[in-house]
């Protein structure tokens, strides 16, 4: 049950007291488990033990940051870059797109929706401007949405870009599979945002049929594992040659000649180059903790849709707020981490409920009630309480 989950792991998390607040922003951020603290204090140890040869560590907890992603991917063997944020690793799968690659040869061509987060959105409306076309497809009605972009796919196709969990409404991309294979009968790389899958929604790539795709996350939101641990997936057998490309892409190439710019094979060809190491210490803490407290993309799941549930249900049954908050059109089994409501006031909302202590956050009219697994059903049933107040009273910005 949820609370009993709660109960067990709210006291591993007492640096970010969430025992004592009403943490609802776990699709942002979630608390990091108090191991993290230790993951970078040895961060700092290894630096002033070994000075340089502390990569020989860093590299380490890298590793084990990929291992992690790969179980969570189902893919063991699994091609992984990883990189301080997606929108660094999407600038290098986007620079690997032929059309940027040879420039002049014919116009570039992205495919994408209009529910994709701002690290996407920005980048490729800014590309806009420099005669890249870009085709947004509107995500409603979700249920078409599938053969509605791969309607637009033809020769001329670069990419497509898209979420397999929409950041604003929480609602699964259940058919991206299809839009996936039939990009790859085409050629056509397809790159997919999990972050708001990963590791609350299980997301083996076999089952969501994306063996052929580009998958970015992270691990900022539900794996707890705070900034600068992102991760691109790269197809198997895939050898890549970005335009934009880090001198770690070289530790692979042995033959270089000077002048020279060659590619490893994998995730190598993806590499970056010199980071703050300091974040896989942290990550491989946190994702040891995991494993110790059987904390699987299963039980997490399980746990969240408890949890989503029981906010869907208790604000269903309140009779006051029918005309102020709306529930989403899609069906629980079809929703990701959070509670999406939709309000023409959902900041003056987010303000109410952080003057009673409770944290939630807002995307344009969209109100976001992100559960986590160490808050409690009655911590749940405090929030609910407060927002039926609320429902009584007029906001104020």
């Amino acid at each position: 049950m949820p609370q009993e989950l709660a109960q067990r792991l709210q006291p591993y998390y007492s640096a970010f007291k969430v025992s004592q607040r009403i943490l609802l922003s776990g699709h942002s951020h979630q608390a990091w488990p108090d191991v993290a603290k230790q993951g970078m204090l040895d961060c700092f140890t290894d630096a002033a033990t070994h000075i340089d040869d502390k990569w020989v560590a860093a590299f380490s907890k890298a590793e084990q940051v990929r291992d992690f992603y790969r179980g969570l991917l189902g893919e063991p063997n699994a091609q992984i870059a990883l990189g301080a944020s997606t929108h660094e690793l999407i600038l290098r799968f986007l620079s690997d797109l032929d059309g940027f690659k040879h420039p002049g040869a014919k116009p570039i061509k992205i495919i994408t929706t209009d529910g994709e987060f701002h690290s996407l959105r920005r980048q490729l409306h800014r590309l806009q401007s420099v005669n890249v076309e870009i085709v947004s497809v509107p995500v409603a009605p979700s249920d078409t949405l599938a053969e509605r972009i791969i309607n637009q796919l033809d020769k001329h196709t670069d990419a497509v870009m898209l979420s397999a969990v929409f950041f604003e409404t929480s609602e699964i991309f259940v058919d991206i599979g299809q839009v996936a294979t039939a990009a790859a009968s085409l050629d056509i790389p397809c790159l997919v945002d999990a972050y708001h899958a990963l590791n609350v929604v299980p997301f083996d790539l076999q089952q969501w049929q994306l063996n052929s795709a580009f998958v970015v996350a992270g691990g900022y939101k539900y794996c707890q594992a705070g900034e600068g641990n992102c991760m691109l997936r790269i197809p198997a057998d895939y050898q890549g040659s970005p335009v934009i490309t880090g001198w770690y892409a070289e530790f692979d190439v042995l033959n270089q000649a000077a002048g020279q710019v060659k590619f490893g094979p994998g995730q190598a060809a993806f590499a970056g180059s010199t980071y703050d190491p300091c974040s896989h210490y942290r990550a491989a803490a946190v994702f040891t903790f995991f494993v110790e407290q059987d904390l699987t993309a299963e039980v997490l799941r399980r746990h969240s849709q408890q949890q989503v549930g029981y906010l869907w249900q208790g604000i269903a049954s309140m009779p006051k707020l029918a005309g102020r908050l709306a529930l989403p059109r899609h069906a629980l089994v079809n929703n990701g981490g959070f509670l999406s409501l939709t309000t023409d006031h959902a900041d003056a909302w987010v303000n109410a409920l952080g003057r009673q202590g409770i944290l939630a956050d807002s995307r344009g009219s969209q109100l976001r009630l992100g559960p986590a697994p160490y808050v409690s059903q009655a911590q749940l049933d405090k929030a609910l309480e407060h927002i039926e107040a609320l429902s009584h009273a007029p906001l104020s910005e």
